[in-house]
């Protein structure tokens, strides 16, 4: 095989463990090695260390070199910062830039790096020049949204003077105070929803009689406390299919609350009220 296609293949090979989350060491696989060959014979495997310490790093700065002439073109960019803390307990920061090409929105994650010191204001401001100076960005920043805990603010509003929008941290607090005062119709929906994910034989029974309406069988949605938007999700579904939820509680026999008419009117306008919210946050 010519070079020219083993480095294409070898690339195209890294972009998949890249893009589905794969081990280098797939290629030490036997089903995947066989897959391979029967592919292309005269296609080489690399070693995962070559993956990892040649392959990789090479693709790497082909992408940042790219994207770097991309980001020179913006006239204008956003960022958005947030820190989180891995299930290992590592905290990272994750920088994102945002700006328009060709009328289309584009972005592009600039770095997501361990946070070793203590997250002071100073210290996020730190790296945040640190991540905006390696790329160029300096100068085009026209906001930076985050969520609204002191420590970003402070860094961003204090140290960096640049303007601050902890827009979707806003839109949280203001869906979930307008959830609070119809809490008592969602608790219904969500007692309902949990019975049907204990319960196998509601939740076969519900499948069931979906069908026998002549309905694409769904399953219902449990919503989670700190996301609003599961609960619009969870609303959602529910109203969907409320002739089979109504007729299947009715054959079960369950002990659980009933939605009046009213409440079931109230479901599909508060949908209606937060629905824009939601396109908001996913657009």
């Amino acid at each position: 095989m010519d070079p020219l296609r083993q480095s294409k293949l070898d690339e195209a090979l890294v972009r998949m463990i890249a893009c589905d989350f794969q081990p280098f060491s797939i290629v030490e696989d036997k089903g995947f090695r066989e897959y391979s060959h029967l592919l292309d014979p005269s296609y080489s495997l690399p070693s995962r260390k070559t993956l990892s310490k040649t392959v990789m790093p090479r693709l790497y700065e082909k992408l940042r070199g790219d994207i770097m002439e991309k980001i020179k073109i913006a006239s204008a960019v956003c960022l958005t910062t947030d820190c989180w803390t891995s299930l290992t307990t590592t905290s990272y920061m994750t920088v994102t830039c945002h700006f328009i090409e060709d009328f289309q929105m584009t972005s592009y994650l600039l770095d997501c790096f361990a946070l070793t010191d203590r997250h002071t204001a100073a210290h996020l401001a730190r790296e945040l020049t640190r991540v905006t100076n390696e790329w160029g960005v300096g100068d085009k920043i026209v906001a930076c949204v985050t969520d609204n805990t002191s420590n970003i603010v402070s860094a961003l509003k204090d140290h960096l003077h640049w303007d601050h929008i902890p827009f979707a941290h806003m839109l949280n607090l203001i869906v979930r105070a307008a959830l609070k005062e119809v809490q008592a119709m969602l608790q219904k929906v969500k007692t309902i929803v949990e019975y049907f994910h204990r319960s196998t034989v509601a939740s076969d029974k519900l499948k069931d009689t979906q069908k026998q309406m002549g309905q694409e069988p769904l399953r219902l949605k449990q919503d989670v406390a700190t996301r609003w938007n599961s609960t619009y999700y969870m609303l959602k579904r529910f109203t969907e299919i409320k002739d089979p939820i109504i007729s299947t509680l009715a054959l079960t026999n369950a002990s659980l609350p009933n939605l009046s008419p009213d409440e079931w009117e109230m479901s599909r306008e508060i949908l209606d009220i937060i629905k824009p919210f939601e396109e908001v946050t996913t657009e």
